[in-house]
């Protein structure tokens, strides 16, 4: 997959199959559209998927604080797998949402790229103020010569596929319609850094993980996760939360993992965590003994899960 950071730097001599948007979490929605774009192609067109950065609300709405469901190099990594040939991540300001949807048709898109079709989603809207409407671009497709298709919308459980719909899941603690709606078990990235030290005086040491600002973090509680470290996979457990039961003012939430039968020095390096279970609510517990026991029996129910779970390969990691 060749990579653009500008539609500029985009060359091809081939015309093309097109679809553009966000694509936050790259789920089985975006999927069925790429997959779709990757069809029409047929060996006869390149294949040109476009996106931006950062999320246009974050320029359109400043205040409004964007939670991602993948940073930019996951973004781009997921991207990376379904075969697209030509990935342009344009810049997204002001100015460039000011442009007309057939402006951006005449001045930008046309002007660079040989479009010949176009894959959109069921939701798609471009230009200033949203007006490029499916209905829209069918219109202006007479005029440009490019055919245009729609992919419906695509559901899991009753319930549509959108990166709206997987964040609102994950706020919630459904982690399993999230998993099932992205294709793949959701992830937290970052760097370990040093804690207050309590989790070890449990006899459960945790590896305090400093995220991406813009992450979006699940609703607070305990997690069955798999981690990634030093490429091993090992199981562990993961608590989101503000730790109540030691903490009495700072309010911060905290990623805390305890990795299974591990044991080496990790501050500094960068842990993968994949979330694969909620497990309960976090609570606070009236002494530090309540809270290991606690934490005890969690540990028993995430390892009876993992042994009794069998995980489809192409779904897990």
């Amino acid at each position: 997959m060749k990579i653009y950071s500008f539609i500029d730097e985009f060359s091809s001599f081939l015309p093309c199959v097109f679809t553009l948007g966000f694509f936050d979490g790259v789920h089985i929605g975006h999927k069925k559209i790429i997959q779709n774009l990757i069809f029409r192609a047929k060996g006869k067109y390149c294949t040109v998927l476009l996106t931006f950065t950062p999320h246009p609300k974050e320029v359109l709405i400043p205040k409004k604080n964007i939670l991602y469901l993948n940073t930019l190099p996951e973004r781009i990594n997921h991207l990376k797998k379904t075969g697209i040939e030509h990935l342009i991540i344009h810049p997204f300001t002001k100015n460039f949402s000011k442009l007309s949807t057939q402006d951006f048709f005449q001045n930008i898109l046309f002007s660079k790229i040989k479009i010949k079709k176009i894959i959109t989603g069921y939701d798609s809207h471009l230009g200033k103020n949203r007006d490029g409407t499916f209905h829209q671009l069918k219109k202006f497709s007479k005029s440009y010569g490019f055919k245009i298709y729609k992919v419906n919308p695509y559901k899991y459980k009753k319930k549509i596929i959108s990166s709206t719909n997987i964040r609102k899941s994950l706020l919630i603690g459904n982690i399993e319609w999230a998993n099932n709606a992205l294709g793949y078990l959701y992830s937290l990235s970052g760097y370990v850094i040093k804690g207050k030290g309590i989790g070890k005086t449990l006899d459960f040491p945790t590896a305090n993980i400093q995220l991406n600002e813009n992450k979006l973090i699940p609703k607070k509680g305990v997690y069955a996760v798999k981690v990634n470290i030093f490429n091993p996979f090992y199981q562990g457990m993961m608590n989101i939360g503000i730790c109540p039961t030691v903490n009495k003012k700072n309010k911060k939430i905290k990623i805390e993992v305890h990795i299974f039968d591990f044991d080496q020095e990790i501050y500094g390096k960068k842990i993968d965590i994949f979330i694969v279970k909620r497990i309960r609510e976090e609570k606070k517990f009236n002494t530090l003994y309540d809270l290991k026991r606690q934490i005890k029996k969690d540990k028993m129910k995430i390892e009876y899960f993992f042994a009794k779970q069998s995980f489809k390969k192409n779904f897990l990691l």
